[in-house]
């Protein structure tokens, strides 16, 4: 299997990847991750867990953002790729103020 370019640096920390995911998603789709039931988070979790931790290389080296997820350990959560989509939907939640797109 050889390596592809991702296009862009490894995300280190959850706060990176969670901003990282934040920023690559339309106004539409940050209203609709935001206003979503936990149920219907717990299945996109279920859905899109497998493309994340391939995307960001958790098990293939990326070590700082492994180490920050078993860091940020929240409640019972122990799935990386959770405390990461965790923490898209808390800053979703904490964000107060304007959007600037670029």
């Amino acid at each position: 299997m050889t390596s592809r370019d991702i296009g862009y640096k490894l995300p280190e920390n959850v706060d990176e990847a969670a901003e990282l995911l934040l920023s690559d998603l339309l106004m539409k789709h940050l209203k609709t991750l935001s206003n979503m039931t936990k149920e219907d988070f717990d299945l996109l979790c279920d859905r899109v867990s497998p493309y994340l931790a391939e995307e960001f290389k958790l098990w293939q080296g990326n070590e700082p953002l492994l180490d920050s997820c078993y860091s940020n350990l929240d409640s019972q959560e122990v799935d990386p790729t959770r405390i990461i989509l965790n923490r898209v939907k808390q800053m979703l939640h904490d964000f107060h103020g304007f959007l600037v797109i670029t």
